[in-house]
């Protein structure tokens, strides 16, 4: 009885794929670092930020599948801590990096503006630090719920508030904790849910504080630091807005009652 002959496996479309991200990311390396050479730092500010957005964008697609996929955590929903680093990383650096190539730009016309002569407040230190803090010490205060196993009841209470499948809650769940199965279910609204299957279908209030906090900071951040690019290159040093010790302060204590929050068994 003579094999069948075997079916070639269909082609790959990796190659294209790859060939996509090296164009898209040429294309984002472009748009960085010639904006501020023909543009104003103003301008050139908006769209060197637009372009890292755009790129984070697309590396979430690229390797999630999903455009949000930079914000998805590892138990497949998004995370308010990912949400707020991104957003802090791509305000500051992107301005960093405008400041810096608008003064090498004059640095013939005008030696005294040093490219990297660019005063960091600490409290600016503080706000990036105060993020960094929340995206990893969240996974750690989280660990120990996720040996621990739910009661059923509880699981049977979370399935009918989310009209789901309890079966499905308990096989998908890391311990105590809430899990997607996959990452094309996270959602918007994960950022202001509860972690635990207890308490996953309510909205977690120290969440909702800190998304307001973070907002209201970045966009008035954002501002100051969009009227300072005035004198970009005018001094022979740029100092970036500080913050305030009551706005540090604020976010300090709202990212306390989030961490808080997490350690606490609900």
């Amino acid at each position: 009885m003579a094999t069948p002959a075997l079916e070639p496996p269909p082609p790959s479309n990796k190659r294209f794929q790859n060939a996509e991200v090296i164009v898209f990311s040429l294309l984002c390396l472009v748009l960085t670092i010639v904006s501020p050479l023909y543009m104003s730092p103003r301008t050139a500010w908006l769209l060197v930020a637009a372009s890292m957005l755009l790129f984070l964008l697309f590396l979430g697609r690229w390797i999630s599948g999903r455009a949000l996929g930079i914000f998805v955590n590892e138990r497949n929903l998004m995370s308010l801590s990912r949400f707020q680093m991104v957003c802090w990383t791509v305000l500051l650096l992107s301005a960093f990096f405008v400041i810096a190539v608008e003064r090498l730009h004059v640095l013939k016309s005008n030696p005294a503006a040093l490219p990297l002569n660019i005063v960091m407040d600490w409290r600016i230190w503080a706000l990036m630090g105060i993020s960094a803090t929340s995206l990893v010490g969240s996974p750690l205060l989280l660990n120990s719920k996720g040996t621990q196993v739910p009661d059923e009841k509880t699981i049977d209470k979370a399935a009918k508030a989310l009209n789901e499948p309890a079966a499905a809650i308990q096989n998908n769940s890391q311990g105590k904790l809430y899990s997607n199965p996959a990452i094309t279910d996270a959602a918007i609204t994960d950022m202001f849910q509860g972690d635990e299957v207890g308490d996953t279908a309510y909205v977690d209030v120290s969440k909702v504080q800190m998304f307001y906090f973070t907002v209201i900071a970045i966009m008035a951040y954002a501002y100051a630091l969009y009227w300072a690019m005035s004198n970009v290159y005018a001094q022979e040093r740029f100092t970036m807005p500080s913050p305030s010790d009551a706005l540090v302060a604020l976010l300090g204590i709202s990212h306390a009652a989030y961490l808080t929050s997490k350690a606490t068994q609900h």
